[in-house]
């Protein structure tokens, strides 16, 4: 019994990591079947686990609150320096790609007591990361919790018909500058060689003969 029960908590944690990714690159209405195939289950499993789509939206805005607080934990408590976990947040959560379901499906969401407990325990994990931040010194002082959420579901969005590479190099510069604008003060030297057009403008045209 056990056994089957750690095999129904694995295909639900796979579920919603196949749904994550489709909502992400396809919005809510992404195919629920598609979702079943990338998870490695049949439809029967997933809707024995999430019978309508609400539910499964529900379940995955959830999921990537409590990632994103946990990681806004960890960092703090890990770090040196609380500038130095703000930074390790900022990367971890735009490598992860889990703040970017909070607006796609955020308005798809019944605000149960499951989400709101989510929420709140979010707002407080991000809270205390940003005023730790700021009473050191190493974040400027017209920038909440919000505005940061903000800032990385922008980055955390994929850009259109471009390649992965491409995307990550985007991302990267992207997120290092905008570590920088979070300080008070001070620069760093932007990762990798700085973005070419005509680099992108071939990214382009490969990939939309891809398609």
């Amino acid at each position: 019994m056990g056994a089957l029960r750690a095999d129904a908590r694995r295909n639900r944690e796979q579920i919603l990591r196949a749904a994550h990714l489709a909502f992400l690159n396809q919005g809510p209405d992404a195919p629920l079947d598609q979702i079943a195939t990338g998870a490695g289950v049949g439809n029967a499993t997933l809707y024995r686990h999430f019978p309508v789509r609400a539910e499964l939206i529900g379940a995955v805005v959830v999921d990537n609150m409590a990632q994103v607080a946990a990681v806004a934990a960890e960092t703090l408590g890990a770090e040196p320096s609380a500038g130095q976990a703000l930074a390790a947040f900022a990367r971890r959560v735009v490598e992860r790609r889990i703040v970017a379901m909070l607006p796609i499906l955020g308005g798809h969401v019944e605000p149960t007591a499951e989400f709101r407990q989510a929420r709140d325990h979010l707002q407080a994990a991000l809270d205390a990361l940003v005023e730790a931040a700021r009473a050191e010194g190493a974040l400027r002082s017209d920038v909440s919790a919000a505005d940061l959420i903000m800032f990385l579901t922008v980055l955390t969005r994929p850009l259109p018909s471009v390649s992965c590479d491409l995307d990550d190099a985007v991302r990267a510069r992207l997120l290092a500058t905008l570590l920088d604008g979070l300080r008070p003060g001070g620069a760093t030297p932007l990762p990798g060689a700085p973005l070419d057009a005509d680099l992108i403008t071939a990214s382009l045209r490969t990939s939309n003969k891809m398609i």
